[in-house]
């Protein structure tokens, strides 16, 4: 972090360390410091590993302008040991740390959906998948939908198994929500956020809805990403935010995308449940297991 902040000074002059703002659970693959600049207040953030250093440096440069003024600016990079980039500060709180009135809430919402637009419209990848910095992708690349969310979700049931991570009941959830994979046939590569929820989303003093910030995972990925990863699984607590949400969005659900949809909530509980034994956060753990309860029904098992 010393030669963070002595890289930080050299291209901004002068900078003074406010906080730390590190996520503070396991796993996290950045560390992050609030800065004092002659610019205003900025994010430093240095990154541990150059591929997620490459999905952030990318999406600011590439994707992040299409909401505009709501989402932080990339101010410098640091392409060098130790990998970092500066983002200016966005006025706001964030949304999951408020406690707002429902129809506020709802605003807020469908703020969120509106402004994703932009971002899903800005055309469609050769791939899915992480690039470098360049827009070379990483690693293999398919640009087959279904074979792409198939090998992915097929990889964390098979660690689920093989762990011993779930019950017999969740596993026939998990595996009839891969059953319905080929949903996803056709589905082209857009630019996904790949976390855009409440936990990123900011509010301003006059309640409205402010902007998304951290595009550390964004890829190219398959529309539902976007619509799926909810730490606070609004989707069935409360189905009137993503009512609100898909208001904004401008589309109501195709029986496809609907699949689809039921498809990305199956693996996002499977994750938390395997993210949340593996880093020893266990409410979030205990979370995916709940969701996989509500599932159940949804896709026919009872």
């Amino acid at each position: 972090m010393d030669k963070a902040l002595a890289w930080a000074n050299s291209v901004l002059g002068p900078v003074e360390v406010m906080s730390d703002q590190s996520k503070e659970h396991g796993g996290h693959e950045s560390f992050t410091c609030r800065i004092r600049t002659r610019l205003g207040f900025c994010y430093l953030k240095v990154h541990h590993t150059p591929s997620h250093w490459n999905n952030e440096v990318y999406a600011y440069e590439r994707w992040a302008p299409a909401f505009g003024d709501f989402a932080p600016k990339l101010i410098a990079v640091r392409d060098e040991e130790p990998l970092a980039l500066i983002i200016n500060e966005l006025p706001g709180q964030i949304v999951e740390d408020m406690q707002l009135p429902i129809s506020r809430e709802h605003s807020v919402w469908r703020a969120a959906g509106a402004a994703l637009v932009a971002l899903h419209n800005l055309g469609t990848g050769d791939s899915f998948g992480a690039c470098l910095r360049d827009g070379t992708y990483i690693g293999e690349t398919t640009r087959d939908a279904g074979d792409y969310v198939s090998k992915r979700f097929k990889a964390q049931i098979e660690q689920a198994i093989r762990e011993g991570y779930i019950n017999d009941m969740e596993l026939a959830t998990v595996q009839a929500a891969y059953e319905m994979v080929p949903a996803f046939e056709g589905e082209p590569p857009i630019p996904c956020h790949r976390d855009y929820c409440v936990a990123n989303w900011l509010v301003g003093e006059d309640g409205n809805w402010a902007g998304v910030i951290d595009f550390e995972f964004a890829h190219w990925d398959v529309r539902a990403a976007d619509f799926s990863r909810d730490p606070q699984w609004s989707w069935y607590r409360r189905p009137d935010l993503l009512e609100a949400f898909f208001e904004g969005y401008g589309r109501t659900l195709t029986p496809v995308e609907a699949q689809q949809l039921l498809v990305a909530h199956a693996e996002y509980a499977l994750s938390a449940i395997l993210w949340g034994r593996d880093n020893a956060f266990y409410g979030f753990e205990r979370e995916g297991r709940e969701a996989l309860v509500h599932l159940a029904p949804l896709l026919k098992l009872e």
